[in-house]
């Protein structure tokens, strides 16, 4: 197994973004299976060496992420607050599944702390907040966070009149 520099451990490659299904699918699929290409390849490592890790929903671009880390081989992490067990959307079944807190949000610090790279599509506030929680962590660790953030915007689409009387 491929150890990184950066931790004795597997390389772990987090991302965020929307988690609500109204965005752009296809652009958010394309810039993220580039990204995860970018990532694994500027840092030598196999798909199999790798941990995609991100919020445990199965909606959004946490589907789309886990979705691409199975087609590619790698072992997928749901780290989320308790309140994911709970989501309308379900949960990825991921090989592992970590629980930090019961309110999202509460399991950021925890995420970010575990990743050796992030990638961003889109996103709301927890997205970006979870974004500049990693620039700190990587600034603490000494490193240049720009070497280890990817991030991207795609359009966001407002539900229609049947999904906002649902909410």
């Amino acid at each position: 197994m491929h150890t990184n520099k950066m931790t004795s451990r597997r390389l772990q490659i987090g991302v965020v973004g929307f988690s609500r299904p109204h965005f752009d699918h296809d652009a958010a699929a394309a810039l993220l299976a580039d990204a995860l290409d970018r990532v694994l390849a500027r840092r030598g490592v196999a798909p199999t060496d790798a941990d995609l890790v991100s919020g445990l929903t199965d909606a959004g671009v946490p589907r789309l992420a886990y979705q691409r880390a199975v087609a590619l081989g790698m072992r997928t992490v749901g780290l989320s607050a308790r309140a994911a067990l709970r989501a309308r959307s379900g949960r990825w079944p991921v090989d592992e599944v970590v629980l930090v807190g019961a309110r999202f949000g509460d399991e950021s610090a925890a995420f970010v702390a575990r990743l050796d790279e992030l990638i961003r599509i889109g996103g709301g506030p927890q997205s970006r907040r979870e974004v500049e929680l990693f620039r700190a962590e990587l600034t603490r660790r000494g490193l240049d966070p720009d070497a280890h953030l990817i991030e991207h915007e795609v359009a966001w689409h407002e539900p229609g009149p049947a999904a906002r009387r649902r909410r």
